[in-house]
């Protein structure tokens, strides 16, 4: 099953859980089973963070294809200068 990791502002929905496990063939399906989950997760995570998902971030990640033991880091959104 896919492994949410989540950032120290993320938790506050969790109670302090870091690393969730949670079904979805794609980021954003994690996304939308987090915020079932945790209400107010999902928005957080839709327009307030990029995704880490086989070493690389991706900023949009929603509709990227995910397996089974797949790691998705959700981190601040990056930003250039």
């Amino acid at each position: 099953m896919p492994r949410a990791h989540l950032m120290s502002d993320h938790r506050r929905f969790t109670d302090g859980e870091a690393v969730i496990e949670v079904e979805g063939l794609t980021v954003g399906a994690v996304i939308a089973e987090l915020e079932r989950r945790y209400p107010g997760l999902g928005e957080i995570l839709t327009n307030g963070s990029s995704a880490g998902v086989d070493g690389v971030i991706h900023a949009e990640p929603e509709y990227l294809v995910i397996g089974p033991d797949t790691d998705v880091y959700f981190v601040a959104p990056l930003a250039g200068g």
